[in-house]
């Protein structure tokens, strides 16, 4: 009798330990699965943020630019006398607003599926988080205030006084004149310059922490740097 009941204890530890082996080979199966998506994810991920860099850089040109370009006409029109109207007219519409919106789409994917979160060592999903959550999402609501101050400035305003000396070849001075040397005009010239420079310093920011994200994939994950 106690033969058979140790046969049978000897038995179900077997069952048990095969049961629970397989559960861990599985397990262990899943996560190497999961780590080498993960792999996959940050590949893309990577690739965003080189195709952000880029995009980002030509932005940050741009607008440092304009923002020369419109301290310039400050100048000009801070002088006692303005001597070329022509040449302030043609630097107000080499004006503009271009602005930035990052790629996310390989970001979002990967904290969907809980790949980043459970699988990434704390330091990369603590500054991707900060890139994408924080960075990201302030850059995207300065990016709207720009467009709308831009639009409104440009668009709305420049445009509907003096947008006709684009098309046309002789047009009164003395009309263009009275209109940029007033005070409204100038005041809101040094709005629109002044979102231009904070525009600039959350791209500068942004971009700061795109490196930092890209320097940490290429450091965790050094088969694909790029």
């Amino acid at each position: 009798m106690r033969n058979i009941l140790a046969r049978g204890g000897i038995e179900f530890i077997a069952v048990f330990l095969g049961i629970a082996l397989s559960f861990y080979v599985e397990e262990w199966q899943t996560e190497k699965e999961q780590k080498e998506l993960l792999k996959v994810d940050c590949n893309n991920i990577l690739s965003d943020i080189n195709e952000d860099l880029i995009t980002m850089d030509r932005i940050i040109s741009s607008n440092e630019k304009i923002l020369k370009r419109g301290e310039g006409i400050i100048d000009l029109l801070s002088a006692k006398e303005i001597a070329d109207v022509d040449t302030v007219v043609h630097q107000i519409f080499r004006l503009g607003y271009p602005t930035f919106f990052g790629i996310t789409r390989s970001y979002k994917l990967s904290y969907s599926t809980g790949r980043l979160n459970l699988y990434a060592n704390e330091e990369l999903i603590r500054e991707i988080s900060k890139l994408y959550d924080h960075f990201y999402t302030r850059l995207d609501i300065n990016s709207n205030l720009y467009d709308q101050v831009g639009l409104n400035f440009l668009e709305y305003y420049v445009y509907k006084h003096i947008g006709f000396t684009q098309t046309s070849d002789t047009y009164s001075k003395s009309e263009v004149l009275e209109f940029i040397s007033d005070k409204l005009f100038v005041s809101h010239l040094y709005i629109f310059n002044s979102r231009v420079r904070t525009y600039l310093k959350r791209l500068n920011e942004s971009k700061g922490q795109l490196l930092i994200v890209k320097a940490l994939i290429e450091k965790n994950y050094p088969q694909i740097k790029t």
